[in-house]
């Protein structure tokens, strides 16, 4: 019985001496992790400002696939929220502030009487938007006994934050890869008056040289309020692959004739039969959709106008989405 008694309080000293250790630990944290990510700003702050975006990357659903998250109707901006249940428990989460295109703070809640905020930093680099995502807090004593025994909470929580910026990253790039087109056909084209920049380069310089040159004949536009009457678009003069040159002009539709001075002229595009396909999609699959349009105007028995100029309308620019999935580029053929 007396044996009984020291093993009693001899675990009764071992629990007082562990509680007190607990006790004096220091409970904060603050972990995180970053990744360089080659995708728009804004694209990264749309899949994690929304939170039903996240079931798209979320690392947690590897984890649990029992996981089933709940949303109200504000998923988006502050105030928005979720919360999910799993085999693991119930949690929740919601926005709290925000500065678009930059970052997030939010708070998360997993009903163990603390609240940690989680926080999310979008900043440019030379190579890429680095992606920071992190966690900070301080544990409650039962948080700090339970990380105690699982070796620590960055331990544990900063792999998932590795991997949920892969699951990102990689959802965003697939995300900004998809492209498709749809062909339309045969056409009448109004055409009209447009203000414009023309010059020849090699082809792989197009696409610098025409946002220089789209800017110029906006800004000119803007300087001297000149208002576009339709969506900006390229016209191409000559395109030679053998000699890897084009000339092309970048245009803005206007409603009237302009006088211009300087390096911004007016010009006129008559009214014309052309073949029409839609592209949906990155600039750098745009090549499959004119290929695509040449092939099926052959196909249905009409032939592209000799010595003519193909134009393709930019319905919807990097300036009106982030995710190059979203841009709409209208393709037009002169056909005879």
């Amino acid at each position: 019985m007396k044996f009984l008694k020291y093993i009693l309080l001899f675990l009764l000293i071992v629990i007082i001496g562990a509680a007190i250790y607990i006790a004096t630990l220091n409970g904060k944290y603050d972990i995180k992790s970053s990744r360089i990510m080659k995708a728009p700003a804004a694209l990264i702050f749309e899949n994690i400002n929304d939170f039903k975006n996240w079931q798209h990357w979320g690392p947690w659903y590897e984890m649990d696939p029992t996981i089933v998250a709940s949303y109200p109707e504000i998923t988006s901006g502050v105030g928005a929220s979720y919360s999910w249940t799993g085999k693991d428990g119930t949690g929740s989460m919601k926005t709290i502030s925000l500065v678009p295109n930059k970052g997030l703070i939010q708070q998360i809640d997993f009903g163990t009487g603390s609240t940690p905020e989680v926080y999310w930093d979008i900043t440019e680099t030379e190579t890429g938007n680095k992606v920071t995502w992190g966690m900070r807090g301080e544990s409650s004593f039962t948080e700090k006994a339970y990380w105690l025994t699982q070796g620590g909470i960055e331990k544990n929580m900063k792999p998932m934050y590795n991997r949920g910026l892969e699951l990102l990253e990689q959802h965003i790039l697939s995300e900004m890869n998809k492209h498709s087109f749809k062909i339309i056909g045969e056409i009448d084209y109004g055409g009209g008056f447009y203000m414009y920049q023309s010059t020849s380069c090699k082809i792989q310089d197009v696409d610098s040289k025409m946002g220089e040159m789209f800017e110029a004949v906006i800004n000119y536009m803007k300087e001297n309020s000149i208002e576009a009457s339709g969506k900006p678009f390229l016209l191409t003069h000559n395109w030679d692959e053998i000699n890897n040159t084009t000339m092309f002009s970048t245009c803005v539709p206007v409603k009237e004739r302009v006088i211009t001075t300087g390096n911004v002229l007016t010009g006129f595009l008559k009214p014309q039969k052309t073949f029409k396909t839609i592209f949906y999609g990155s600039y750098q699959y745009s090549h499959k959709a004119w290929e695509a349009a040449y092939k099926e105007l052959a196909e249905q028995g009409y032939t592209a106008l000799e010595n003519s100029e193909p134009f393709e309308v930019y319905s919807v620019r990097p300036t009106d989405n982030p995710n190059p999935a979203k841009w709409v580029t209208e393709i037009y053929i002169p056909i005879n």
